[in-house]
């Protein structure tokens, strides 16, 4: 009885372990869901921009806000621009709000990112080089 009980317990041990990883959400297609949108959400800061300084903000609705503030022939100097952005899994694009596509004032680019850091870091790339190295402020 005693060896019947300890092969019931390593039984059930084992399918507990080898079912814990069957818990993750999955998609129509079965795919599993990485979840990265929360992750883009919140305010972020240019690492090493000086003299300048630069931030993005993302937020939820697909809009993000950039700011650069500059000085210029001894003047500071803010501008701010707005975009529109969609991402997937691997990159994320970003478009001039309110703008159309023939437009002299449109912009488009896609970057391929990253998180470090505990998603307290954000690298965006262009052909494997370092466009914007962000950390996150809030």
């Amino acid at each position: 009885m005693k060896d019947y009980r300890l092969i019931l317990g390593v039984t059930v041990l084992l399918l507990v372990v080898g079912l814990s990883g069957c818990q993750e959400k999955s998609n129509e297609n079965g795919n599993q869901q990485h979840n990265t949108d929360n992750k883009f959400i919140g305010d972020w800061e240019i690492v090493s921009s000086s003299p300048d300084y630069e931030t993005w903000s993302f937020y939820a609705n697909g809009s993000a806000k950039n700011i650069q503030d500059q000085e210029f022939e001894g003047q500071s100097m803010t501008t701010i621009w707005w975009f529109d952005y969609t991402k997937d899994n691997t990159s994320v694009c970003l478009s001039t709000k309110n703008q159309s596509s023939d437009s002299s004032n449109y912009s488009s680019e896609c970057f391929s990112y990253s998180f470090s850091e505990n998603t307290t870091r954000l690298s965006l790339s262009s052909n494997g080089i370092v466009i914007m190295d962000l950390v996150k402020i809030s």
